[in-house]
């Protein structure tokens, strides 16, 4: 059975050269098989071979310098991209990692959580007070904008002296977040340059994109393809007289 099916097979492809023979020269057998018009066949194999090279090689060379084109479209959107990344990442910043709680109060590195509203330790006022008259201690916390919050403790919850080394710990994190944001503000400043350089640097795309409209000019001017395409025209035109079919 095996046998049978190769056989099969290479009956198969035999016929379909045949025909796809028949096809690319018509007119009959004889033309398309016979010696004796080898040389009618040759000549419109060569006439159709010089212009799918021509095309193929034009068709590269296009292809080659969209590629190009793209390559830097992509690697300007890229850089652009990285940019605008790094930037959103410094003008956005992050409460950090954890530090400590007391009351209603949760200590992050960069911010507070005062119940639910979060408060940013930027230029954040922190001071401690002690009640004259009753047991309790007070946290005050100014924002930038002038807003102040007062948080209080009661002594049988939270000693007086737990209180002040937790304000301490907050003054110390406004101190060290004053000091990360003058370095981000210097940094988001390089970074805002970086990100006009990246806009501004077009030059290798224009590059491309020179070369690539210079590729279409070259092409549109180049004769290679219409002569070798009226070369094919004309062994058509002979092998037409020849058999009386004009072959495709």
């Amino acid at each position: 059975m095996i046998v049978i099916g190769w056989a099969v097979a290479v009956a198969a492809l035999a016929v379909a050269w045949m025909l796809q023979r028949l096809v690319r020269y018509p007119g009959g057998w004889r033309y398309s098989f016979h010696e004796e018009h080898r040389a009618a066949r040759e000549a419109l194999r060569n006439a159709r071979n010089a212009v799918r090279q021509v095309g193929r090689a034009a068709r590269r060379e296009r292809w080659q310098a969209l590629a190009g084109v793209q390559r830097a479209e992509w690697a300007y959107r890229r850089r652009i991209r990285q940019a605008e990344t790094e930037l959103e990442r410094l003008r956005t910043p992050r409460r950090g990692e954890r530090i400590g709680q007391l009351g209603d109060i949760t200590l992050y590195e960069h911010s507070l959580v005062v119940r639910e509203d979060e408060v940013p330790l930027a230029d954040l006022q922190v001071r401690f007070e002690l009640a004259r008259s009753a047991h309790w201690s007070y946290v005050y916390l100014t924002q930038p904008d002038g807003r102040e919050r007062m948080e209080r403790y009661e002594d049988q919850e939270h000693s007086e002296d737990a209180v002040r080394r937790f304000t301490v710990q907050i003054q110390n994190a406004v101190a060290a977040t004053d000091r990360v944001q003058k370095q981000r503000a210097e940094e988001i400043r390089v970074r805002e340059a970086g990100l006009r350089a990246a806009r501004q640097a077009t030059a290798p795309l224009e590059a491309a994109r020179e070369r690539l409209e210079e590729t279409r000019v070259r092409h549109d001017a180049d004769l290679k393809l219409p002569h070798a395409r009226a070369a094919l025209d004309d062994a058509r035109s002979v092998w037409a007289e020849l058999t009386g079919r004009r072959p495709l």
